[in-house]
Formats: C-alpha cells, structure tokens, sequence
C-alpha cells in the first residue's frame, strides 16, 4: 500500500505541476504579447528593395499556429520581396505538418517560397518541404522518414498490480480504441492500422504529385528510411545541395528582382520568450504522447 500511496502521489503533484506550469506560461504569455516591440510587425528597420524574410521550422511540429502567425506577418510586408523557410524538425503531427504545408502553399501565391534544410527535415519536415517552390539540403541533411507512427502506451497491467479499474461506457466497440487503459484487441489493432495506413497514403500521394514522381516510386524508399541530403537529391525528392545563402539567391530569383540578396533573420527571442517556448514545446509533446484518451497520429522521425 505505502508503494500505492508514493505512485499516487506523484500522478496527483505532476498533474497538478503541469496545470500550474501552463498558468504560468499562460500570463507570461499575455504579458509578452502586451509589451511586444510592435514596430517588428511592419519590418520598420528594413530599407532595402532587396529582402528576403526567413521563417523557421524549429523542433516538434505540435502545433502550426506560431508558424503561421509568423509567415502571414512576413506575406503581408511589402517590405519583404519572398521568404526562405528553414527546416530543423524531425516532424510531429500529422494535422500540423499538413496545415504547414497549405500554408505554404497558399503563400506561395503572393510571395517566393522556398526552403532550407537543416541538420533535420525528416517526415512532417520533409512533408512541410512539398509546400515550398524550391528545396535546398546539405549534404548530411537527414530527410525523409516518410511514414505514420502512433505510439500507444499501455497501463493495463499497473493498473491491474494496484486494482485500479476504468469503467467506460461508450457508443461503440472502437469508441477507445487506443486507450491506454485496456489491452489492445485485434478490432482495436485493425482499425488503427486503416486510420495509419489512409494518413499513410496521403504522404506518399502528395510526395509523388509534388515532386513529379512515379508513386510506386516512392514507394520504394517510403518505409521510413532517414534518407541523406545528397540521396534525397538523387531520388528527386529535394531539388539542390546548399542552404540559406543559395535559398535567398533563388527567392529573388524568381521574383525577378536583380542583386545580392539582404536576408532578414527572425528577430532574437528574449531569454523568457525563449524559455518559455521550450517549455511549450516540451508540456505539448508529453501532453501528445501521455493523453490516453486522444492518442496522435505522427508525421515523425520517431515516437
């Protein structure tokens, strides 16, 4: 029993840590956006005919809210001639690697878009890619991870050592399917693979449309494979090696603008602003991988 009572204990004082560390994110929020330096909204420093705006992909890919916030910021400037997005994401969602994409997509009505690679751009990164005119990745870029993951945690038999049960009510047999609380049937097991398997073909449908490939083509390395920057070039998947300095350059490219490009890097986030972003992106990732009743499909590099 006192084992019993140290395991409750610490489910009770961590569920209660996260709530109040997401209240303390929340008002450090407000005060952030209340005291916000505003003159960054319209690039106010910027004095060149010749700017090229960079926005980041950066870690997980939990959410394609702040992303989207940032590049309507950079397509609404007249001051900024095209952007560069940069990729350093091993993927995350699927909902949010798939929205990140169509954003770029539609921006690319306004604006030059084009992309840059990182150390990473793997699965949802490498999805977010598709979005962009033109693809750029070192060498050693790892990409590609083109596939579905859903890790489902199973607590059936802690909670069975300590006589703990859920009592659920529900509409149908596949109603939890994935929950946590419960062995996984074979019904539970067929249908998740189906739901993977739809996400699963999505991916592979709009890599080969994108990129102009042969779906069965795609095929062939889509099993989630790391793939490196020069295979990645090789297979038709990215279009050229180089990085930021080579993105910029074809922004202005294909805006028709003639010069050196001056590239506008994203402003440097205060040391609270960066913390507390840290600190979003971990609580949102565990939240992702812990919350047995909403179990989420993965665009990512791994679970």
């Amino acid at each position: 029993m006192d084992t019993l009572k140290k395991v409750l204990q610490v489910l009770v004082w961590g569920f209660f840590g996260l709530i109040g560390l997401g209240m303390v994110m929340g008002i450090f929020g407000i005060v952030m956006l209340l005291t916000g330096n505003m003159d960054q909204e319209d690039f106010a420093d910027v004095k060149t005919d010749r700017a090229v705006g960079v926005v980041d992909i950066s870690g997980e890919i939990v959410s394609s809210d702040e992303f989207y916030r940032e590049l309507k910021r950079h397509v609404d400037s007249d001051k900024i001639k095209g952007i560069v997005v940069r990729i350093d994401s091993p993927g995350g969602a699927v909902g949010a690697s798939e929205e990140i994409y169509r954003f770029l997509k539609n921006a690319q009505k306004s604006k030059p878009i084009v992309c840059a690679m990182g150390s990473i751009a793997a699965s949802g990164g490498f999805l977010a890619s598709l979005g962009c005119q033109k693809t750029y990745a070192n060498p050693g870029t790892l990409t590609g991870s083109i596939g579905v993951i859903l890790a489902v945690p199973n607590f059936a038999k802690i909670m069975e050592r300590f006589e703990v049960k859920m009592n659920v009510i529900k509409s149908g047999k596949l109603k939890d399917a994935g929950s946590p609380f419960r062995e996984m049937t074979a019904d539970d097991r067929s249908f998740l693979q189906s739901v993977i398997d739809v996400a699963y073909n999505d991916f592979l449908n709009l890599v080969a449309t994108s990129r102009g490939l042969e779906t069965e083509k795609v095929r062939e390395f889509a099993d989630g494979r790391i793939i490196s920057g020069s295979q990645a070039i090789e297979l038709g998947i990215v279009d050229e090696a180089g990085g930021l300095e080579e993105a910029a350059a074809t922004v202005l490219e294909i805006a028709g603008i003639q010069g050196e490009p001056e590239i506008i890097l994203p402003e440097k986030k205060s040391g609270v602003r960066a913390f507390l972003d840290g600190v979003n992106h971990l609580v949102l990732g565990l939240a992702d991988r812990t919350t047995g009743s909403a179990p989420v499909l993965m665009y990512r590099l791994a679970p």
